[in-house]
């Protein structure tokens, strides 16, 4: 365990049944059980000496020997926040609730209870707790520290006749993702309302108080206490009335708020729900939703929970699919959030919290005052997406040829350095999807869409192309060409160069056709057999995908012997075959040999082809395991193509490999805004984030890869990796039971079941990696280094050397071997594989 993995001296932590135990802010628990929010605090001045419960700490003060006091944020009725700097982990901020009266046992008790239940919640989307701990007579809630303010806030000063529709969205996004995720976990909010959703300054909207979440299986606190541990006018009647909690109740709340945004009223007014069902009153339409999203809203908002929507999804479904919102006039977009990148329903780009600050959440009787302002949507000025262009042809065969082409343009635009281009992946999201252009924008963080249409007969292309700014939505540029099939190439870079001109790029035209045509070909069969395949190779890894776009390549070279690029496509190709797919030594090295005689060969037909160092980069870090030179084609293909999504995932994952941490992570970043709807993206942003140990960042960077795909196979054993990491080994356990048949998953389950005293179970689990033979030499190393066997872990470490496996790239970093870093043969290992400084 490394020494940030622990975040709150043992000897100061509440244990209710475990070490990790969690809670939400702005809760405080008594005998009588009452939330509130947070409300800025009067200046107080401050007295000497440590203050008993009920007083307010000491600004410099420090709590359990590490946090120390820097400033009072906030104030709720049962406790005050305040903002600690940890010292023993530099530049670490929390914001911290002091409760002000001490718990009874029993209140103690329940307090251990709920914190159990909800420790599960982590989520980009809802704010962070790391710890309940003890200070002498303090009881106090490590929590995260966030910059912006809350919704009601908002509302309250800048929104009092409501939000335009486009404005709103993207914070009903992320509250249904959150809350999504809470209904998927059994765990109900219960208190769902402006106060409780914090804007942030970089864009995100974050969930807050699950304080007062109930299991749904679970029973209810004392009824007494349920009036007192809601807000009436977001409250169902079901849960005015002190029925036990469902997931309705918080779909009834959600969509209260969501009216509020929209407005600036409540859709009953001043009335509860129980006193507007009982004279009868209907929900005003709002004139900014068409007549179908009215009926949506209007759903959720049921005074009975039969009728109401049954999950949040409904919802927004029944919100977005028939979305028509009105324009408001330009002076209101002045205001909300910066939606930096995101993704649709689940999460926007995720940023570490280190980035970010709390201000205090404020009650709905007492507004804070305004301290932040919150950006804009405000993209880089030169940057744009290229959607796929819209197949006309009739034929679905022809797909290949204009997703292939729109591909093509995306990468040509991406060598203009001058240009941030969004990746293909984040770029094809929206493919068959009814989703605006300003929404696809501010996903992407683009100030301007380029998109168009492909029209394919027999040998004459129509291509009709249209760039649009985002912000006005007015065209800056639009055009249609009839070609000749053998003219397309031709077209490619006229179409890429009068996009660079409508942006004002300052380039020359040449320079950018110079750019544009960087390693392709003249010959339009060539291009066609390319096009089949990027477009094979983008939809599967398996053995028969590959070999097919393979094949394809091997086409196009046969047709045009100095065409790098497909040179260079066919080497990925082959690394990607050697690494995953071959089964043999001997057909291993042969697809390797393959590999790096075609990024040879790319890079002599065009030394400047950042994608063939690129490809050679590949070969040499899995290939060969020669970090030295992996090193220097990783910086060329980086110095070439600084704004390739690609070029910056791929040189990440191999500066995290070699120890370079801050380069990895702040590539990773880089790469996820350049593609933040790109599964990979995150995947490689975690990785780099756990081997520079920073667990609780990888955990949210691999939380996205499951809001984007709930099925990813390996998403939940890379969370279960990080936990594990944590001295959190139920929670890894839980994490990887989800998919417990997955291979990752089982290493996951070797490991914990071990620490968790379940020998014959973690036992279990390591046989059945066995029965693949020595393909996982390099995972048993790591089991068996954990279970304390380092004998045996030497031993599966030098097969894998002999193996040549790819897996030993991240020896240098791996915590799960540092058991074995003192041993002679472990530095002998290393020294062979002759890591760079």
């Amino acid at each position: 365990m490394s020494k940030d993995q622990d975040r709150v001296p043992q000897s100061t932590e509440i244990p209710p049944q475990e070490s990790e135990a969690v809670l939400t802010p702005s809760v405080c628990f008594t005998s009588g059980v009452e939330v509130e929010g947070v409300h800025p605090s009067r200046d107080k001045p401050s007295q000497p000496g440590v203050a008993p419960p009920g007083e307010r700490l000491v600004i410099g003060q420090v709590l359990s020997g590490r946090y120390r006091i820097e400033r009072e944020l906030g104030e709720g009725g049962m406790g005050v926040v305040y903002l600690a700097r940890d010292e023993q982990v530099a530049g670490e901020t929390f914001a911290v609730k002091v409760l002000k009266e001490p718990l009874d046992p029993q209140a103690l008790d329940l307090l251990r209870e709920e914190v159990r239940k909800t420790r599960k919640l982590s989520h980009p989307y809802i704010v962070d707790v790391h710890s309940v701990n003890v200070d002498g007579t303090h009881l106090y809630v490590l929590m995260e520290y966030l910059e912006g303010k809350s919704l009601h806030t908002l509302l309250d000063e800048e929104f009092g006749r409501g939000m335009a529709f486009s404005h709103a969205w993207p914070i009903i996004e992320d509250v249904a993702g959150a809350l999504g995720y809470a209904h998927d976990h059994n765990v109900i909010h219960s208190d769902l309302k402006p106060a409780n959703i914090f804007v942030t300054t970089s864009g995100r909207a974050k969930l807050l108080d699950f304080g007062i979440a109930r299991v749904s299986r679970g029973p209810l606190l004392d009824k007494r206490s349920g009036p007192r541990a809601l807000t009436p006018p977001y409250a169902s009647c079901e849960l005015l009335e002190g029925k036990e909690a469902d997931r309705r109740d918080d779909i009834y709340s959600f969509a209260c708020v969501i009216y509020e945004m929209l407005s600036g009223e409540r859709p009953f007014g001043d009335l509860t729900a129980l006193e507007a069902r009982d004279v009868g009153t209907r929900v005003p339409p709002l004139q900014v939703l068409s007549h179908g999203q009215n009926a949506a809203l209007g759903k959720a908002l049921a005074f009975g929970r039969e009728a109401r929507t049954s999950s949040v999804e409904k919802l927004l479904q029944g919100l977005v699919t028939t979305q028509k919102p009105t324009a408001r006039p330009a002076a209101i977009i002045a205001a909300v959030v910066a939606l930096a990148l995101g993704y649709l329903v689940a999460d926007k780009l995720w940023t570490s919290r280190h980035s970010v600050a709390v201000q205090p959440v404020v009650s709905d009787a007492r507004p804070a005052p305004a301290s932040v302002v919150v950006a804009t949507f405000s993209p880089p000025p030169h940057s744009i997406a290229v959607l796929p262009f819209v197949n006309l042809s009739g034929d679905k065969d022809q797909e290949y040829f204009s997703d292939g082409l729109t591909e093509e343009l995306l990468d040509s635009l991406s060598r203009i350095n001058e240009l941030q281009v969004a990746a293909r992946t984040s770029s094809f999201f929206f493919k068959g999807k009814d989703v605006d252009l300003g929404t696809i924008a501010r996903k992407l963080n683009v100030a301007s869409v380029l998109e168009g249409s492909v029209r394919r007969s027999g040998r004459i292309i129509r291509i009709t192309a249209q760039l649009n700014n985002s912000a006005t939505g007015f065209h800056l540029w639009s055009q249609t060409y009839d070609r000749n099939v053998a003219d397309v190439l031709q077209l490619q870079t006229e179409v890429a160069a009068a996009v660079a001109n409508a942006l004002k790029v300052t380039l020359l035209v040449g320079d950018v056709s110079s750019k544009i045509e960087l390693g392709g070909t003249h010959d339009p069969a060539a291009f066609d057999a390319y096009l089949r395949g990027i477009k094979t190779a983008s939809s599967s890894h398996n053995a028969k995908d590959v070999q097919t776009a393979i094949a394809a390549y091997t086409d196009a070279i046969g047709l045009d012997a100095n065409y790098a690029l497909a040179f260079a496509r066919r080497s990925k190709a082959f690394t990607l075959y050697g690494d995953y797919l071959a089964t043999r030594v001997e057909d291993r090295k042969s697809r390797f040999d393959q590999a790096y005689a075609d990024a040879q060969r790319a890079i002599a037909l065009e030394p400047d082809l950042a994608e063939g160092h690129l490809a050679l980069g590949r070969y040499f870090a899995i290939g060969a395991l020669d970090f030295a030179r992996a090193n220097d084609e990783y910086e060329r293909a980086l110095a070439l193509a600084p704004g390739d999504a690609q070029v910056l995932r791929e040189a990440s994952g191999f500066a995290g490999n070699m120890g370079r941490a801050d380069t990895s992570v702040a590539a990773a970043r880089h790469a996820v805004m350049l593609d933040p709807l790109n599964q990979h993206a995150y995947l490689i942003l975690g990785t780099v984030l756990f081997y520079a140990r920073q667990y609780d960042e990888a955990i949210g960077a691999y939380q996205h890869i499951l809001a984007l795909d709930p099925d990813d196979l390996e998403a939940s054993a890379l969370i279960g990796f990080a936990y594990y990491n944590l001295g959190k080994f139920r929670s890894a356990g839980e994490s990887c039971e989800t998919k417990p048949d997955n291979w990752e998953n089982e290493e996951c389950l070797a490991l914990t079941y071990e620490k968790l005293g379940r020998h014959a179970d973690a036992e279990a689990m390591l046989a059945k990696l066995k029965a693949n033979g020595d393909t996982y030499a390099y995972n048993y190393a790591e089991i068996t280094a954990q279970w304390g066997n380092s004998g045996e872990a030497l031993g599966w470490l030098d097969t894998a050397l002999r193996l040549r496996d790819s897996g030993l790239a991240d020896m240098k970093v791996n915590p799960f071997l540092d058991p074995l870093r003192k041993q002679p043969r472990f530095q002998a290992i290393e020294r062979a594989l002759n890591f760079p400084d």
